[in-house]
C-alpha cells in the first residue's frame, strides 16, 4: 500500500513539475530548449495539442483500471458565430479563453486545444460531481468573454465521466483516430 502511494505522489509531483515549466513559457519566460515540447504545444494558443490532451486520456483510463482513480473530460463547444472568426482573431480568443480555464482550474488538470475553435480539459482523478463545479464557474467567465467581444451565443460544455460513461469515451477516442473529430 506504501509504495502504490509513494508511486502516485511521484506521479503527481511530475505532472505538477511539468505544468510549471509550461506554464511559464507561455508567460514569455524563457524555456530549455526541447523538441518533445514542441510537439506537445498548440504554437498558436500555447495550451497542449490535441495529440497529447487524448494520450492523456488513455493514461488516464489506465490509472483507473490499475487505482479506480475516475476522470472526467469537458470538451467547450463555442456559439456558431466563433467559426466565422479569421485565424488570428480566432487564435487570439482562445489564447484568452485558455488563459481563463488554466487559472481555473487545478494544476493536475490539462487544458488542451482540441479543434479548431475547441478547447478540452482533463480533470484527473475527479468524478463528474467534483468537475461540475468548476464546469458551471468557467461557462459563466467564458461567456461574458463572448459577450464583451461581441460574439453571440452560449458556450456549452459537453462533460464526459470515467467510468460511468466508458462507452462514450471510448466512442469519442475511436472518432478521434479516424479523423472525424
Amino acid at each position: 500500500m506504501f509504495f502504490i502511494i509513494l508511486v502516485l505522489i511521484l506521479f503527481l509531483a511530475v505532472i505538477v513539475l511539468s505544468y510549471l515549466l509550461l506554464r511559464k513559457g507561455r508567460e514569455g519566460k524563457p524555456l530549455p530548449v526541447d523538441i518533445d515540447l514542441y510537439l506537445l504545444v498548440d504554437k498558436e494558443t500555447g495550451l497542449y495539442n490535441r495529440r497529447f490532451f487524448t494520450k492523456r486520456i488513455l493514461e488516464e483510463i489506465h490509472r483507473f483500471e490499475r487505482y479506480r482513480a475516475p476522470f472526467t473530460i469537458a470538451i467547450l463547444q463555442l456559439p456558431p458565430a466563433v467559426k466565422e472568426l479569421k485565424d488570428d482573431k480566432l487564435g487570439r480568443l482562445l489564447r484568452r479563453l485558455g488563459s481563463i480555464i488554466e487559472k481555473d482550474t487545478r494544476l493536475t488538470d490539462l487544458v488542451s486545444r482540441f479543434g479548431r475553435e475547441d478547447i478540452g480539459v482533463l480533470f484527473s482523478m475527479t468524478g463528474r460531481r467534483g468537475a461540475d463545479v468548476p464546469v458551471y464557474r468557467l461557462k459563466d467567465k467564458i461567456e461574458a468573454v463572448l459577450k464583451e467581444d461581441g460574439i453571440e451565443g452560449e458556450a456549452r460544455f459537453a462533460v464526459y465521466s470515467y467510468p460511468e460513461q466508458s462507452e462514450k469515451i471510448k466512442k469519442f477516442l475511436d472518432k478521434i483516430k479516424e479523423g472525424s473529430i
